[in-house]
């Protein structure tokens, strides 16, 4: 009995003993991340996994978390459990993004001062004008993975050709991307004169040919899945580097996509433009007194289309928005993969935009729209969206896009640089709104803290976001620093509230503009004339961005659009031998023509006597 009361006794004292370690151990512990938010170290370290999401050409308010109509509920989800900042800016084109994305540094640093297709002449073989990261430049997926990280990237590449270019060269353990600024979505078909069709390479090295029920949205996310699948045993956490080809043109989406949208913009883009202008409002990303840009000569209102015309353009608008919607869904498949393996918790997310909406549109100009279709896509609206169509949004879809913010994609103008940018994860503050202005070069040294990686602050042009996450900045940008920033002669500088801004040819004259954002987001009321003063200082100060990384002037007269063009026009003619074969055997063939009655004539008239 006294045996058995012994051995309770001490059975009790043991379960007592562990309660009180199991309590004080968790009471003491220092917790990096909140409890909720605590990883299964089974399956991973306790450094967060880091996944940034970009997403191709798309405007602020493309997504719903920013008052969009385009549904894109796990996105909200994302901003609902992080922070949402309004007050961010990228380059207005893609690489040059994307270079300061994975760098840190100022894209003319970084080796990618404008695409390759629009450098004039006098700039090729310039520092900062190779159109790839220079040699000796450091990547986050490289800093990660020297740090223990698995690194993967799946999806748009665009910062080289080469081989010394690839992912492969540059950190990554792991890729599946496309090497070209886009391409169709179902296929290896080309979408530009230039290429014979879109090259993609996995871990260095070109695929031979794509499956058949290939769609870069879906495709690109099983192969992140697989990736991190076939890693799963290893105790080190990932960095997922997952950049969407959407919504690159030429549009495309699968149907149940496009869908939920074929009714939503028969209304037209003058009335979207005014909703989003509207919704920003309410939803604070821009005052109350703010107003709208007037549409700029060559833009055309929407009640000037015939039916015919608006149906169309209506379908063009639903496909994009499907694009979004695609996203969405895979972008949620990726998310229930990581909970499903306990990854989820442990994991920060960053989703942002390269920039904003994309105004081409290709159907409009006569030649190209020819080289499409000798390509074999089909440009009509019943086949919209399917495989092998091809479509673009045009200028004033995009426009309306882009609202409240004025122009797009390529112009230094808000709608070509404010975009999204969402953070979330352990650690990070959540369900809130930051207005600190931020730009595309912080997200590097932003990562790196987040991840507890030691690096030279002087090495990145970026600051880190790390302290407004935890809220305990408001930002890291006071009233007199100076952001600079410049993409094929278009340029801007941001000041505290203020801002200068040029842009060139087509909608540009290339003269600087001054405004103020904080009551004038939409760039409406140019102040030079009434503050001259604060004008020569601003761009006294861009001077100096310039002169510090290496920004060359553009030639008199350049004009980015006809330069890209002229690149673009001996492919088309050499794809379309058969138009100026032709051409050339009818004119020919008129002055053989000639030539015979000419010579008939001759031959018919009478000898003299």
């Amino acid at each position: 009995m006294y045996a058995v009361s012994t051995l309770l006794a001490q059975k009790v004292s043991l379960f007592v003993a562990l309660a009180y370690l199991l309590l004080f151990s968790q009471t003491f512990a220092e917790e990096p991340f909140q409890a909720e938010n605590t990883p299964d170290t089974s399956h991973s370290s306790a450094r967060p996994n880091i996944a940034i999401v970009i997403i191709d050409d798309a405007a602020l308010m493309d997504f719903s978390a920013y008052g969009g109509e385009i549904q894109t509920p796990v996105i909200d989800a994302f901003a609902a459990n992080g922070i949402r900042f309004t007050n961010f800016r990228a380059s207005p084109l893609c690489a040059p993004s994307r270079a300061m994305l994975l760098t840190g540094l100022n894209s003319h640093r970084a080796g990618v001062g404008n695409l390759a297709s629009m450098i004039p002449s006098e700039h090729i073989g310039q520092p900062g004008y190779a159109g790839t990261l220079e040699p000796g430049i450091t990547t986050i997926a490289a800093r990660l993975r020297s740090n223990g990280y698995r690194t993967y990237t799946v999806g748009k590449w665009h910062l080289g050709e080469d081989i010394d270019s690839r992912p492969s060269a540059h950190g990554f353990d792991r890729s599946f991307v496309l090497n070209s600024s886009g391409g169709d979505h179902y296929s290896d078909m080309a979408h530009i004169p230039t290429e014979s069709k879109t090259q993609w390479i996995e871990d260095g090295e070109p695929i031979s040919s794509l499956p058949s029920d290939f769609y870069s949205t879906k495709s690109i996310v099983d192969k992140l899945i697989e990736y991190t699948e076939q890693d799963a045993q290893q105790d080190k956490p990932f960095f997922a580097y997952l950049a969407f080809v959407a919504a690159h043109y030429p549009l495309q989406a699968p149907a149940h996509n496009i869908e939920p949208y074929l009714e939503t913009y028969r209304d037209g883009w003058n009335d979207l433009r005014r909703k989003r202008w509207e919704t920003a409002k309410d939803m604070g990303l821009i005052p109350q007194e703010a107003e709208l840009a007037d549409m700029a000569e060559g833009f055309r209102a929407w009640d000037e289309l015939t039916e015919a015309e608006k149906s169309m353009y209506a379908k063009r608008k639903a496909v994009y928005a499907g694009m979004f919607d695609s996203i969405n869904e895979h972008l949620g498949r990726y998310v229930d993969f990581l909970k499903a393996r306990n990854l989820f918790d442990n994991t920060v997310f960053v989703v942002l935009a390269d920039n904003g909406p994309d105004g081409v549109e290709i159907e409009a100009n006569g030649l190209a729209r020819l080289w499409v279709t000798s390509e074999g896509y089909r440009v009509s609206p019943e086949t919209y969206g399917a495989r092998g169509s091809f479509s673009t949004m045009g200028p004033e879809w995009a426009l309306a896009s882009a609202s409240p913010s004025d122009l797009f994609k390529g112009y230094m103008s808000e709608g070509g640089i404010r975009v999204p940018l969402i953070v979330s994860g352990p650690g990070i503050d959540q369900g809130r709104s930051s207005d600190a202005f931020t730009y595309v070069t912080d997200v590097a040294p932003t990562v790196l803290d987040l991840a507890g990686i030691d690096y030279e602050r002087d090495d990145m042009s970026g600051r880190s976001l790390a302290e407004v996450l935890r809220n305990k900045a408001q930002g890291v940008y006071g009233p007199e620093d100076a952001v600079g920033m410049e993409l094929a002669g278009n340029a801007a500088l941001f000041r505290g509230d203020y801002k200068v801004t040029r842009n060139g040819p087509p909608f540009g004259d290339n003269t600087w503009r001054l405004f103020d954002l904080s009551v004038d987001p939409g760039e409406t009321n140019d102040l030079s004339r009434e503050q001259p003063e604060l004008l020569a200082s601003m761009i006294e100060d861009y001077e100096k961005y310039a002169e510090e990384n290496g920004v060359l002037p553009v030639p008199a007269g350049y004009n980015r659009a006809l330069t890209s063009r002229s690149r673009a026009l001996p492919a088309i003619l050499q794809q379309l031998w058969f138009i100026p074969a032709g051409i050339l055997l009818i004119v020919v063939g008129a002055l053989y023509a000639v030539w015979l009655i000419l010579r008939g004539s001759v031959l018919k008239r009478p000898s003299a006597s």
